[in-house]
């Protein structure tokens, strides 16, 4: 029985999985302790999981990303939230599926998913996704199982649908169907029906594969926790689990960039090659509204970091002209989202209409050229 016991404790230590924790906030910079444990900044413009290198974050602004999606729908004059969830779904089952060891599956079917849930939404508050809180559950291995999570304040119902889904798929290797129902204001009850049918996912998402060139971006450390200083521009409310900028007070998110490059992608095929052109200009319009700060791309070096910041990539070149933008960086992601941001800000700053093209070259950097017109 202690050797059982033992197999146990060892298995969710592997998972990452402990008692529910309070988010401690580092004194100095106010980040807290798990974000900085989970994330690393490297010099290269791109931010990575500690443990898993491979695994690519942005922390961006959550209206850019949910704001880009209404515009594409607006544009296209249709719903792509049945989409957004099946993409995400996919993405976070590949995510989950490759990072939890067999055993730990094994365990976690045998003893039962709370510890799971504990820990999946207290990351979730620490990555500024909301205030969300397991509120009841079913799981008796037959066609009446449920789950269901009280949020508030969520990032965005869509995303975190997919991610519930594809979460609950890897582990508990059955189908989801998910239901949400609006309790008060921005509260949700978000339930998983889980189905005693066995999970067939025929067709898995690619893996997104980004550059990596090295460079030579440096964030000044807190000297308490190690997380770019610049991070202490941001208040996490531990409580609400909501990231906002201090001066701005927009309302920021860590998240995957190849689940939202596989939920664009998912888009194009059922959508057509209108898509790339909407979601850039869907991007366009946020930044012409005013979205960012044009002080934000008052110098070149400026504009590298707020970028590096988020995790988008490295900007290599930017040469700002009357007649135009050329822009190349390293390392990029979300591609369509940075030229829709690039051909914003140019149009922000000089108050001219613009096209614009871009492509990635041989070497996998981004080549953007805006033109007045």
């Amino acid at each position: 029985m202690r050797q059982a016991e033992r197999s146990i404790v060892s298995g969710w230590r592997r998972l990452g999985v402990k008692s529910m924790p309070r988010m401690k906030l580092c004194p100095e910079c106010g980040v807290p302790r798990r974000f900085t444990k989970e994330h690393m900044w490297l010099n290269n413009g791109t931010i990575v999981q500690r443990k898993n290198p491979e695994h690519r974050m942005i922390f961006i602004e959550n209206e850019n990303i949910v704001s880009t999606f209404r515009g594409v729908e607006e544009i296209i004059g249709m719903s792509i939230e049945r989409i957004i969830i099946e993409a995400k779904r996919r993405a976070s089952y590949d995510f989950v599926d490759h990072m939890l060891p067999a055993p730990v599956k094994a365990i976690v079917r045998l003893i039962g998913v709370k510890p799971v849930i504990r820990n999946v939404t207290t990351l979730g508050m620490v990555m500024g996704y909301g205030d969300m809180h397991l509120e009841s559950i079913r799981r008796a291995h037959d066609e009446g199982d449920y789950i269901t999570i009280h949020c508030r304040e969520l990032y965005s119902i869509p995303l975190f649908s997919g991610d519930f889904a594809g979460t609950f798929n890897a582990v508990d290797r059955r189908e989801v169907g998910i239901t949400y129902e609006e309790i008060g204001p921005d509260e949700y009850l978000i339930t998983g029906h889980i189905t005693p049918h066995p999970l067939e996912l025929r067709e898995r998402l690619q893996t997104m594969e980004y550059s990596h060139k090295e460079g030579d971006i440096e964030f000044e450390p807190c000297p308490r926790c190690g997380s770019p200083m610049i991070l202490s521009r941001y208040k996490w409310h531990a409580d609400r689990g909501v990231i906002l900028n201090r001066t701005s007070g927009r309302r920021m998110a860590a998240m995957g960039p190849a689940a939202l490059d596989a939920i664009i992608m998912e888009l194009e095929k059922e959508l057509g090659d209108t898509v790339p052109r909407a979601i850039v200009e869907a991007q366009r319009r946020i930044l012409r509204s005013g979205f960012y700060s044009v002080d934000e791309a008052r110098s070149p070096e400026d504009f590298r970091e707020a970028l590096a910041l988020r995790g988008m990539g490295d900007l290599k070149e930017v040469d700002w002209r009357e007649s135009g933008l050329h822009f190349r960086m390293q390392n990029p992601c979300l591609v369509l989202v940075l030229v829709g941001l690039v051909q914003g800000m140019f149009e922000l700053v000089s108050g001219a209409e613009s096209e614009v093209d871009w492509e990635i070259n041989p070497d996998g950097d981004l080549v953007v050229e805006v033109a007045a017109r």
